[in-house]
């Protein structure tokens, strides 16, 4: 059955008082165009969210709204989708969105035929039937509903020489620049919106506490000192978004069946171990959970001796927290915790030699299978159903009082008003 689902989701705002527009957000991590339309934390998800649309959005009661698309039916094979681009949609620079601009944007290059691979372990092929409109076929087929359609992995955009912006599809030319006359440490990125001033985002890493001390209309952050110090100042109130990540630990050559951490142990961890807000990991965890995933079984791994330590990824405090405590609990299974990054983490976990790992995962990933084989294909050893969930963490927007117009989407994405669709004051 085709679909125009409303788009107004109103009930979804950060704040539901009436109030100026947010005008400057503070960004606590590094931003790298590079990566536009994927993004790799939690700032650049919230800046490429205001630049990059998907064909479909899901706001945080589950409902699928319109996004670059709108409309979509499911074709008669029951795996195909026929999508409808909207008709007004335009890239930043004012040029029509047609189908084959979506595809282009999905494939390893213009003139192949061959899926970017994020994009493919969501997507199985696309085709466009015309210029508004495409055919395609998911990975995992999902007859009730397209929800993958929202993933952040297939966001348009459009590469363009001299540029390291790729463009957007935001109305009214929503783009972002550097502006280079601060230091290296402190940069501004501002966004055109539609009918309003633009928005300014301030990157700067370190204490987020000296953001907070430059006036910024929104900062999302779970650190624990920049709450507290949020709390003292008047102009700022603190609001509690989803929980979005699990913490899980994982053992290379772990039985099927032995024991699990109880939830009580596990909000133990939450509450001794990690500085910032946590609680205990809560069930059910998808990785266990039956899937229609089509990944390949679990391999041995090749014989030798495993190192004993704990590995997790830089720069994920909750998961160096949960080491340390793990170390200090049982220094005979794990005498220290070391912290990698890049391909020394990769290649680490590819081989599966070290006594544990603590790796960060989505809670609630919108496609399963997509995450598992990603798991699968970076570490053929591992076998989820010995993964050990740990606990669960949340980020916190604290926001100006007085300014409105944040909606959540379904995956902990936040829409500012004016770059698409109402506001929703």
């Amino acid at each position: 059955m085709e679909a125009r689902p409303d788009t107004t989701s109103l009930d979804c705002a950060l704040i539901a008082d009436a109030g100026d527009p947010i005008a400057t957000v503070a960004l606590a991590e590094r931003v790298d165009p590079a990566n536009a339309p994927r993004p790799a934390n939690a700032s650049e998800q919230l800046l490429f969210r205001q630049i990059y649309e998907t064909l479909i959005r899901i706001d945080c009661k589950g409902r699928l709204l319109p996004g670059l698309a709108e409309s979509w039916s499911l074709d008669k094979d029951g795996r195909t989708w026929i999508v409808t681009i909207r008709e007004n949609a335009r890239f930043s620079d004012g040029t029509a969105v047609v189908a084959a601009d979506v595809r282009g944007a999905w494939m390893r290059d213009l003139t192949g035929n061959e899926l970017q691979p994020l994009v493919g372990r969501l997507i199985e092929a696309v085709v466009p039937v015309d210029d508004r409109t495409l055919a395609i076929t998911l990975r995992t087929p999902r007859p009730d509903q397209p929800r993958v359609l929202a993933h952040t992995d297939l966001a348009v955009a459009r590469t363009v020489g001299g540029s390291r912006w790729p463009l957007g599809t935001r109305p009214d030319g929503a783009a972002a620049e550097r502006d280079r006359s601060g230091p290296a440490a402190s940069s501004m990125i501002s966004i055109r919106r539609d009918n309003l001033p633009s928005i300014r985002f301030l990157v700067a890493a370190g204490d987020p506490r000296d953001l907070l001390d430059k006036g910024p209309d929104l900062l999302l952050t779970r650190d624990h000192a920049a709450l507290e110090y949020a709390a003292t100042l008047p102009q700022f109130v603190a609001v509690p978004l989803e929980w979005r990540t699990v913490h899980v630990l994982v053992t290379p050559g772990r039985a099927h069946g032995t024991a699990t951490l109880t939830p009580e142990a596990r909000q133990a961890l939450a509450t001794d171990a990690v500085r910032g807000e946590a609680r205990g990991a809560n069930e059910p965890f998808w990785w266990q959970a039956p899937q229609a995933c089509d990944v390949a079984p679990p391999v041995s791994r090749q014989p030798g001796a495993s190192t004993p330590r704990i590995v997790y990824g830089v720069p994920d405090t909750v998961s160096r927290d949960l080491a340390e405590r793990l170390v200090g609990q049982d220094r005979r299974a794990y005498p220290n915790a070391v912290a990698l990054a890049g391909e020394p983490l990769a290649a680490t976990w590819r081989r599966g030699r070290d006594a544990a790992y603590i790796i960060a995962l989505d809670r609630l990933p919108l496609e399963p299978c997509r995450d598992m084989r990603i798991l699968i294909d970076g570490a053929r050893w591992l076998d989820p159903e010995t993964m050990v969930p740990l606990v669960e963490t949340r980020l916190q927007a604290i926001v100006r009082r007085g300014t409105s117009g944040v909606i959540a989407d379904g995956d902990g994405g936040l829409l500012l008003s004016g770059v698409n669709g109402p506001s929703p004051r």
